[in-house]
């Protein structure tokens, strides 16, 4: 036991010096979810958190374009904008980026609303001595336009919303002209208000394990993405501090102490081990503490601790052993340090860190359950997103551990070989 602490005080020595380790360890990734978070705060923004900018350009001014207006700011997903111009000038507003849609609503809609509800009503009550009517079958069009820039996802999603709501003032309009064609034919019955509230409705909800209600944004991905981040770049202080002491002598000089190597390899899995646990620790405090006050969402991380915790433990297990492996066999400090930065970040693309795994296309999202970073991201979305217990997320933290202790099999065999040569 007394080797295995002084090995540890030995790291913890060695650590403190290096200043610009700390500064990788500890400052870069609360800097880096910082940053980011704020950045792709908007991307993450659930729809009923959005505004988009709308033009609206009324040349009614009846109830169809009062209606419609007061509708899209109902739904609070438009931010919309009246504008006094003609159509060209509309159009060049939305082709320059000042407004994300524009709506154009012609002379005279309303009135033509009405001639057509009150055509397709008249058919069902013909009179008997009159002549069939000329119908105008033209439909009456509101011009909707589009940003360049606008995804056709989401174009298809705002067309459909605007077009619900037309179909309702024409559904309306059509119910008000029934109602007059009804007093004509019965002028003695009472006047009946007839309903026009959809009897179909649809409620929208996360589904989740249990009852919580947490929805994704950018601090509930950004905090554990970056905290894995954080995790295997510890790498680069690591495997440099192994290449360090096998440059100026220390290592020849502690195999040759009594004691097997195993209390070496001890401690350093074991002060690096408790630096990821600090830097899960100051990325939890980021998403509670500071996030919130630059207006973003708070981290909600549940009451599953010992969940969270054994997510950390093998987290920082992987990355230290990683770390160990990429010291032992790199034969330089240049050498670790670009193939640990590299396949980090290279881990870090794959897993979801830069983007999650949802947006990616399918044979990418095959190829990221590869990564370690994946494990561990997913591991934190169960419990931060889903609520999950550890039953659930087990699997991905028996990855981590195999893959652990697969990198200190190697780290510690490849040490044996080398010492046999």
């Amino acid at each position: 036991m007394k080797k295995l602490l002084y090995s540890l005080y030995k790291e913890y020595k060695v650590l403190v010096r290096d200043k610009a380790a700390m500064g990788i360890m500890f400052i870069m990734p609360m800097a880096l979810v910082f940053v980011v978070t704020i950045i792709q705060d908007t991307t993450f923004k659930s729809v009923n958190e959005t505004s988009v900018p709308l033009l609206l350009v009324d040349k009614d001014h009846d109830s169809l374009s009062v209606q419609l207006e007061r509708a899209l700011k109902q739904t609070k997903f438009f931010d919309v904008q009246k504008q006094d111009i003609n159509q060209e000038e509309a159009r060049e507003l939305i082709a320059t980026g000042k407004y994300l849609i524009g709506i154009f609503i012609p002379e005279k809609s309303t009135t033509r609303l009405r001639e057509k509800a009150s055509q397709r009503i008249s058919k069902l009550f013909p009179a008997e001595d009159t002549l069939p009517s000329v119908v105008d079958t033209a439909s009456l069009q509101l011009k909707l336009y589009f940003d360049p820039i606008t995804k056709q996802s989401f174009k298809v999603s705002i067309s459909g919303a605007i077009g619900r709501i037309v179909s309702a003032l024409e559904m309306q309009s059509m119910v008000d002209v029934l109602k007059v064609e009804m007093k004509d034919l019965m002028p003695s019955s009472e006047e009946v208000t007839l309903e026009t509230k959809p009897l179909v409705s649809t409620s929208e909800e996360y589904a989740t394990n249990n009852e919580s209600t947490l929805v994704p944004n950018s601090v509930q991905h950004n905090v554990p993405a970056w905290t894995m981040f954080a995790m295997f770049f510890i790498c680069i202080p690591l495997s440099g501090n192994i290449i360090r002491e096998r440059e100026d002598g220390s290592a020849f000089r502690l195999l040759t102490m009594p004691g097997s190597y195993v209390f070496v390899l001890a401690g350093k899995i074991t002060l690096y081990l408790i630096v990821s646990l600090i830097q899960f620790a100051l990325m939890l405090s980021v998403g509670l503490y500071i996030l919130p006050l630059m207006g973003l969402p708070t981290l909600q991380t549940g009451e599953n601790y010992f969940t969270l915790f054994s997510i950390a433990l093998s987290a920082g297990l992987a990355a230290t052993a990683f770390g160990l492996l990429v010291g032992t066999i790199a034969s330089s400090q240049d050498q670790a340090a670009l193939f640990g930065a590299v396949f980090v970040v290279l881990l870090a693309a794959l897993g979801g860190v830069w983007i999650p795994t949802f947006v990616m296309p399918e044979i990418m999202k095959s190829i990221s359950s590869i990564s370690p970073l994946n494990w561990g991201l997913e591991a934190f979305y169960g419990v931060f997103l889903r609520g999950v217990s550890f039953s659930a997320i087990w699997i991905h933290l028996f990855k981590l551990l195999v893959f652990a202790a697969a990198c200190f099999g190697g780290a510690y065999y490849y040490q044996v070989y080398k010492r046999m040569r």
